[in-house]
Order: structure tokens, then sequence, then C-alpha cells
């Protein structure tokens, strides 16, 4: 009897072009249920994690006959990885395999909430199958959650309800009469449990050709048991100045204020328009914005590490159809040379020429100079060049032990032209 309902399912599957050939099934909720949340989770057949330093959106990934290259798009620098791999940065990791387990999770999850999975709840059910529960595990529990039932018609919608709502969750579409038939005749004889028939749409060529471009550069998720970082909003504040390139080209500066707003402004040459957006922080530093103006929309998708001072991320102009990356980072902060410099001459030289000399047998500022306050050293910059630089005569006979790393100081400051 089993036997024959398999066969006769994956016959109509063929048929109608609404099924698969994968034996799995869906989840109660997206996140883990609470019985299990927290414990731990034994590994097992997972690949190892081919380590980055940046975080996610540091990095472009593509397809090549090799596997696949993730490149840094700071350094430009690439990788290749083979398809399958599993990739983990800074704040999140990537999943390539994308005929296996991972893409498995993702398209159960996405079939059982018609939504995009979130990233903890997809790493907790990756990591589940990885160890070993079948796809049909999982669409059983998905099967008896709140958030299954609000959109399957309740807690016991009919055989059609819940055929229907699968056509319009799943395919994104009203159902045909063939297969909708079909599927309620299954399920009306007992023949395919709830979870086995949302697997079957799941694993069907028809969803699998809907999810293929959302996971075409693998598949984002938290491994269980990991966090995004968890910074205060004010550690990400600041402005970011940097540049937009690959379909387009131009500059960026993202200020983020001290209550998370992120705010976008600058300027595509290609395109020759100002653009701008904002929009909220969201956990992890990540934010994603309509960036537009000028008759031009782009959707631009980052994040910022906190770490490194570096925000990072996409863009895609659906209209121009062209898409690229960008970068940008605070801008760099030179240290102030002047207290640098003021230690060195109140150490090597006020002993002798200040109001109140210090160094034995002298009672007065020689020469008259004094070098007590900023304004008085900037003052006679031009005489300690030449004394403590240039002829080296001054302290008079080294006699407070100047050393030459502190005269390079002092002309280093000269030569930047004695700045703050």
């Amino acid at each position: 009897m089993h036997a024959f309902r398999r066969s006769s399912i994956l016959l109509l599957l063929a048929l109608a072009a609404c099924g698969g050939d994968q034996s799995t099934q869906p989840g109660a909720q997206g996140g883990a249920p609470r019985a299990m949340q927290g414990g731990a989770v034994r590994q097992g057949a997972a690949p190892a994690f081919t380590t980055f330093s940046g975080n996610a959106s540091q990095y472009t990934v593509t397809a090549n006959a090799n596997g696949f290259a993730v490149t840094d798009i700071l350094t430009s620098q690439s990788t290749q990885v083979a398809a399958g791999a599993r990739l983990r940065f800074a704040d999140s990791a990537i999943a390539l395999d994308l005929d296996g387990i991972a893409a498995l999770g993702y398209r159960i999850y996405q079939a059982g909430f018609n939504r995009k999975p979130d990233l903890a709840g997809l790493g907790y059910w990756i990591s589940q199958m990885d160890n070993g529960i079948s796809q049909r595990d999982v669409a059983a529990s998905f099967v008896s959650g709140a958030e299954f039932a609000a959109l399957y018609g309740g807690a016991n919608p009919t055989n059609l309800v819940y055929v229907t709502k699968l056509y319009n969750n799943v395919l994104q579409r009203a159902p045909e009469q063939a297969g909708l038939d079909y599927w309620v005749g299954v399920m009306d004889r007992g023949e395919a449990t709830r979870g086995e028939v949302l697997a079957f749409f799941s694993e069907g060529a028809e969803n699998k050709a809907l999810v293929a471009p959302a996971i075409v550069a693998g598949i984002e998720y938290l491994p269980w048991g990991s966090k995004l970082p968890s910074n205060a909003v004010a550690d990400y504040a600041a402005q970011y100045d940097g540049t937009v390139r690959g379909g387009d080209s131009g500059n960026i500066s993202i200020v983020v204020n001290s209550s998370g707003t992120v705010q976008a402004g600058g300027h595509l040459n290609g395109a020759n328009a100002d653009v701008g957006g904002s929009t909220q922080l969201a956990d992890g530093g990540r934010f994603e914005m309509t960036y537009a103006g000028n008759g031009q929309s782009l959707a631009l998708k980052g994040s910022i590490n906190v770490a490194t001072g570096v925000a990072t991320g996409s863009w895609i102009n659906a209209a121009a159809k062209t898409s690229g990356v960008f970068s940008a980072s605070k801008p760099v902060t030179q240290p102030k040379m002047f207290p640098q410099v003021q230690a060195i001459i109140t150490q090597r030289c006020v002993g002798c020429h200040s109001a109140h000399t210090t160094f034995p047998g002298y009672n007065t500022a020689q020469a008259g100079l004094s070098f007590d306050t900023e304004a008085q050293i900037r003052a006679q910059a031009g005489l300690i060049k030449s004394a403590a630089v240039d002829s080296q005569r001054m302290p008079f006979g080294n006699a407070t032990g100047m050393t030459q790393a502190e005269r390079s100081t002092l002309a280093a400051w000269f030569s930047a032209g004695t700045p703050p």
C-alpha cells in the first residue's frame, strides 16, 4: 500500500508539475521548538567552515566551473571554494550546498511560511538536518505550528482549502483544476499527510525554479548557537564615505546617528544622478534601503563592521538591470602631533626657557625666550627648528638629553606644517 501510494504521487507530480520526488516535511514555527531551544546539537555530517574575517556583506559569491569564487570587495582578493562548501563570516554563515541539506531547509521553510527564512530559524533547522533528521520531519514540525495554521486555513482546514493554500503560498498562483483534484484526492484517501504534501510541493520543479534566484549566491544563515553582533547602536554612529562600483560607479556617504537612523547619499556617474535614501539600522548593524533620485532607484543592502569601521554591501538597479557593490569607511583621523611636540619641549627645553626656570644655575629664561605655552612654542617655531633639528646645537651641550627620536618627531611636525 505504501509503495502504491508513493508511486501514484510521483506519477502525478510529473503530470501536474506541482510536486517533487524528495521525502520531506515542514516544521511548526520557523525557529526551534521551545523544548529544543538551547540544547546541545551534535555535530555530524556538516562540511567544515571556510572562514573569512569580514562581515558577509564584504564578499561576493559567484559560481564558476570549479565551485564558487568568494571575493573580498575591499581588497579584490578571491578565494576558490568547492560547491557544497560552508562559509563562516564575522557575522553569519553562507551555505553553498545548493543541491543539498541547506537548500532543502531553505525551500521547506519558505514553502511552509511563504517568506524568506529568518537567519536563526534556518540555522537551527539546517543543524538538525545536518545531524540526521529528514525534510519530512521538519515539515511535520512546521505543520503543527500557529504561524503555519494562520497561512493554511487554520488548525484543521479542509483538504480543499489546504491544497489551495499550498498553490497560493508555495507556487504563488491559483491551482489548476487537475492538480487540485489530484492532491485533494490523495489527502481524502489518506495517502499522504499534510506535511508530506507540503514537502512534495517544496521539492517540485516549479518551486525549485521560483526559489533558485534567491539562493544562487548561497544561503545565508546563523549557525545554531550563534547570533549576530550585539553592539549598541551608538557604536555604529558615524559617517562612512566611499564608492559605488559595478554596473555604475560613483560616491556614497552613509551617516548613522545615535538613534540608529541610517541616511545615505551620493552620485551615480553613469546615470549622472544624485541619489539618496534612509532606513533604520537593524540587528547586527545591517541595513536595507531604496537609494533613489533623478529617475534612478537602487535596492541597497549592507552592514557595518564595528571592528573595522567599514560599511559594505551590494546594490541592484532592477529597471536598468545593473548591479554592483559599495564600500565606505570612517574618515581617517590623524593623531594630533602637537601634544608630542610640547611634551618634548617641556622635558628638554622649558627648564631653561621658562618664566619659572628649573634647570640649575638658571634664574631667568635664557635669551628671554619662554616655551611654557602653545602660543610661545608656535611663535618661536622657526628658532626651535633651526636650533633643535637643523643644527642640533640645542639644548646646549644636550644637557637635558634630547634623543634623536625626539628630534625626528620635531622634524616631522615641522615638515607637516606644524599641525595641531
